[in-house]
């Protein structure tokens, strides 16, 4: 049996359930109408709504049902939300679509995806280098003029961001030039800060990041920054995606409210990295 004969079953199951789109992944033993299936996998896209704490029990669920459909016990469940930028790359470039709610939002989340994921594939080979560089050498591994230079751009970045805090709302929000302004600001700024931590990931051979927010668990992890400062900052990553990809998309008043609230974290990110640096290179 052919996995998409069972097409209009598994429509309504996604249909009536919060299932975004869905990927399949699998061989097929046999061509009887009860065929089985052996090594099948199911990956899942749920709707935003979804918390993350549901996704457990959503895939308990999924791996039930789709196993009573398929008439199949060999069926893994991987729930996309919470993959892994390999994971996703992987299943949008080898897996079939199973099911789409919206082909177009569906489009949209595998053009994040891949761009997110070679973004991230570039940094293997530089870690690589840096683990090896520090394995031959007791050296402090960190460039410090090259990161002092990146906190400068970034602190001029930041110093435009606090000039446009004063101004008051409702004319941020009427004046379509202000808004774009913020918007190169905000996106340079935040490039300069996870480009920055990327590079002491590097550097320092810590955890290999899968995700923005990755980058700066590491850092903090490693004493770079106060991990309070890191969870404050995580909410740019998930802004840094639409600044750099979906621009038009982003909420103006998130992007106004950044402005008011996360200058003053900039600053004490260039502030708490040069003074990490400042120490390495005194040791």
């Amino acid at each position: 049996m052919d996995l998409f004969e069972r097409q209009a079953q598994l429509q309504s199951l996604f249909q009536r359930s919060p299932v975004d789109a869905a990927y399949a992944q699998g061989t097929a033993a046999g061509r009887r109408l009860a065929g089985a299936y052996s090594d099948l996998d199911v990956g899942l896209l749920l709707l935003e709504k979804i918390r993350p704490s549901e996704f457990f029990d959503y895939q308990v669920y999924f791996v039930s049902e789709l196993s009573k459909a398929l008439e199949t016990q060999g069926l893994d469940v991987l729930i996309l939300n919470q993959a892994s930028l390999l994971q996703r790359a992987q299943v949008i470039r080898s897996w079939n679509v199973l099911y789409q709610r919206d082909a177009r939002r569906r489009v949209e989340w595998e053009t994040r995806a891949v761009m997110e994921y070679l973004e991230f594939q570039k940094y293997d080979d530089l870690q690589s280098k840096a683990l090896a560089e520090r394995t031959k050498s007791d050296r402090f591994a960190i460039d410090g003029e090259y990161v002092r230079a990146r906190l400068g751009r970034l602190r001029e970045y930041t110093q435009l961001l606090a000039d446009l805090r004063p101004i008051e709302h409702a004319k941020f929000r009427s004046d379509p030039k202000l808004y774009g302004l913020a918007q190169w600001y905000l996106q340079q700024a935040v490039e300069l800060l996870f480009g920055t931590g990327a590079y002491l990931v590097m550097a320092l051979a810590l955890p290999k990041p899968e995700a923005y927010h990755d980058i700066l668990d590491a850092v903090a992890g490693r004493g770079i920054i106060e991990r309070p400062l890191a969870y404050r900052l995580e909410h740019l990553a998930n802004l840094r995606n639409l600044l750099a990809y979906d621009r038009e998309q982003t909420d103006i008043d998130d992007v106004y409210g950044q402005i008011q609230t996360r200058v003053p974290d900039l600053r004490a990110f260039a502030d708490q990295v040069e003074r990490f640096v400042g120490a390495g290179e005194d040791a």
